[in-house]
């Protein structure tokens, strides 16, 4: 079964308006917690998903591993535009 990463909660934590860039923590189904960077297109003003890091709170839901994995990575733009409907 492959893993679908679904945001609970999400809250934006830091935002500068001068270049655009913010910082959102969600919460996922899993318990796991992320941290995902985000920036504006200063054209559109669209935002963009740039970095995810995951909390280390519980053990990542993908691998099991209790510190640094990647695994966020593969689903960072999904759990970022789910985040964004969240916070909006």
């Amino acid at each position: 079964m492959a893993y679908q990463p679904k945001v609970v909660n999400a809250r934006i934590v830091s935002e500068n308006p001068k270049n655009g860039f913010f910082e959102i923590v969600a919460e996922l189904a899993d318990q796991n917690h992320c941290r995902l960077t985000f920036e504006k297109d200063p054209t559109t003003g669209e935002s963009k998903v740039t970095h995810v890091n995951r909390l280390y709170k519980v053990p990542c839901g993908i691998c099991k591993k209790d510190f640094l994995c990647y695994c966020l990575n593969r689903y960072m733009h999904e759990i970022g535009r789910q985040a964004l409907e969240v916070v909006s």
